[in-house]
């Protein structure tokens, strides 16, 4: 199952703008901070910084090379051959490259762009696809 991370975003601010909420951005530089603050309700999202700010050892970081190819609203599935990944969605299609398996980013925060690894998955979607006429008859 997977859902489209944008639209499903726009929906979650509507709803919170719709009800009330705010978006205040803070410097905190110790969770003791947040017990000063006058809301009842804190959504504190440091992302992969957590680990060290909350000391949560258990946080993992995966890094993995995602590139995305135009919107096409005809593609509506997604798959796995040889190693890449695809996964239409309203905003573009989806390539992820899966060398070494999904989990070769385990424990790796690199976060560095490697487009080559984008480059190398769409040439494998490319090479299917060839395979296939552009009008079936």
């Amino acid at each position: 199952m997977f859902f489209n991370f944008t639209e499903y975003g726009q929906l979650l601010m509507s709803n919170f703008y719709a009800a009330g909420g705010k978006i205040v951005i803070r410097d905190f530089h110790s969770p003791g901070e947040l017990a000063d603050l006058p809301e009842k309700v804190i959504i504190n999202c440091p992302g992969f910084a957590a680990r060290d700010w909350w000391k949560d050892k258990a946080m993992v970081p995966v890094r993995g090379q995602t590139g995305w190819l135009i919107p096409q609203p005809e593609v509506n599935y997604a798959m796995t051959y040889r190693n890449v990944q695809i996964l239409s969605k309203s905003d573009g299609i989806m390539v992820i490259a899966l060398e070494d398996g999904d989990m070769k980013g385990y424990n790796n925060s690199d976060e560095s762009v490697r487009r080559v690894e984008s480059e190398r998955a769409v040439r494998v979607i490319e090479e299917l696809f060839s395979r296939f006429p552009t009008n079936p008859a």
